[in-house]
């Protein structure tokens, strides 16, 4: 059930027709319950999902119910963000080594859907030290709008303030073409 079709489904489904921000994490994580950013059943251990949304809407934390995924979603999708993994498929279950050998293998596809994706002045954030290390400098390279210069932490393990913090800074300096969603 949670192949690569899957989450190909997934992602178009809340994919904007106009991207104005692109976030690019490491990849869907290999579970039982399907937990992935964009499957609107499933909540629990979501923390980029949550993470991602408390900062984009200030109400998030106060006005976000259980079984709201979907809404959540959809306004992301308004907004023009649009999240992609770096893999398409779970590499969570790989060590360290392996899983940025997998990335760096598929980086050259990934750059091609990116650059099919936006325009070179589309902002692009970068989520988890690995991605930032692997992808800043080729995106950088090319001339691609990558808005911030440090990793950015994922939103687990004690990270989440972190994450949301540095996210904010990303969102606030390009406030002007997202809008103010605040």
């Amino acid at each position: 059930m949670y192949n690569k079709e899957w989450y190909n489904k997934l992602r178009k489904e809340y994919k904007p027709s106009e991207i104005n921000c692109l976030l690019i994490a490491e990849s869907p994580p290999k579970s039982e319950g399907g937990r992935f950013f964009y499957n609107p059943d499933q909540e629990k251990y979501d923390f980029l999902f949550r993470s991602v949304m408390e900062v984009i809407f200030t109400d998030f934390k106060v006005k976000y119910r259980r079984g709201q995924k979907r809404i959540y979603l959809q306004k992301f999708k308004e907004k023009g963000f649009y999240l992609i993994d770096a893999v398409d498929e779970p590499i969570n279950d790989k060590n360290q080594r392996e899983r940025n050998k997998i990335i760096k293998r598929n980086l050259e596809n990934k750059i091609r859907k990116i650059d099919e994706l936006i325009s070179k002045d589309t902002p692009i954030i970068l989520i988890k030290k690995n991605i930032f290390k692997i992808f800043h400098p080729e995106l950088k390279g090319r001339g691609f709008n990558v808005i911030h210069n440090k990793p950015i932490p994922f939103p687990s393990s004690g990270q989440q303030s972190k994450f949301k913090e540095k996210f904010k800074r990303c969102l606030e300096k390009i406030s002007n073409t997202i809008g103010n969603s605040r």
